[in-house]
């Protein structure tokens, strides 16, 4: 495949610092979706994604953490999970990561708050009969979603045309961000639409801009549409 600076699909994956994976567990009516970031100092610390997928609705949970486990070790990828509506899922997935789990997992909850916590607090997971934690970050949905935004508009976000990048796609351009009467602002998926997608990419870039150095194994083992500028 030839080189585009502007499709992460046709990087060195070895050039990479680190990989992260955005993983948003769906619950019910929603899908479970996954998307797998990286960042490239010779592209001057950009975020290129390189993969995403959206599960079919209703695709068992072990299933999904299979597959994210495999991404992870293959990629020797951070993941970052969302464990706001089942925190039973981060066990499930440990269980399938190598050890010590904290290398490999991150847990977030993600609340309406104005802001990230400053700090992660450790969660106490069991895998088997063993007792381990991972950190556990308190994320804001609203700043998650400000910065993907952000990332694009500055051309520090690059997504490649490939997986589920047309869902993607269309995720982030029907996103609606609505303004409260306090000045707060929250976003959401319109009727009959999803934000699947855009949450798991939220959490690679948070991922990547947070804890990418951690994630480097290479060393240690009123309304408004959101940017799509990351495709250009």
């Amino acid at each position: 495949m030839t080189y585009s600076p502007v499709d992460p699909a046709t990087w060195d994956k070895h050039s990479a610092s680190a990989f992260v994976i955005g993983l948003d567990v769906g619950m019910h009516a929603d899908h479970s979706a996954l998307v797998l970031a990286g960042l490239w100092p010779f592209a001057g610390a950009v975020i290129g994604v390189v993969d995403m997928k959206r599960f079919e609705l209703g695709t068992p949970l072990e299933e999904v953490a299979d597959e994210a486990a495999r991404q992870g070790r293959d990629n020797r990828a951070m993941i970052v999970v969302d464990a706001s509506n089942n925190s039973a899922f981060v066990a499930l997935l440990a269980a399938r990561l190598p050890q010590p789990t904290a290398n490999w997992l991150t847990a977030a909850a993600i609340t309406g708050a104005f802001n990230h916590a400053a700090q992660p607090t450790p969660m106490p997971i069991a895998i088997g009969n063993l007792r381990a934690a991972v950190p556990r970050w308190t994320l804001s949905k609203s700043e998650l979603i400000e910065q993907v935004d952000a990332e694009m508009r500055m051309k520090a976000l690059k997504i490649a045309k490939s997986g589920a990048w047309e869902d993607l796609q269309d995720e982030l351009s029907t996103l609606e961000r609505v303004v409260r009467a306090s000045g707060s602002a929250s976003f959401s998926a319109p009727s009959g639409k999803h934000d699947d997608l855009v949450m798991a990419l939220a959490l690679s870039v948070f991922g990547c801009r947070r804890l990418g150095r951690h994630a480097d194994r290479r060393s240690r083992l009123p309304r408004s549409r959101i940017s799509s500028l990351g495709w250009t």
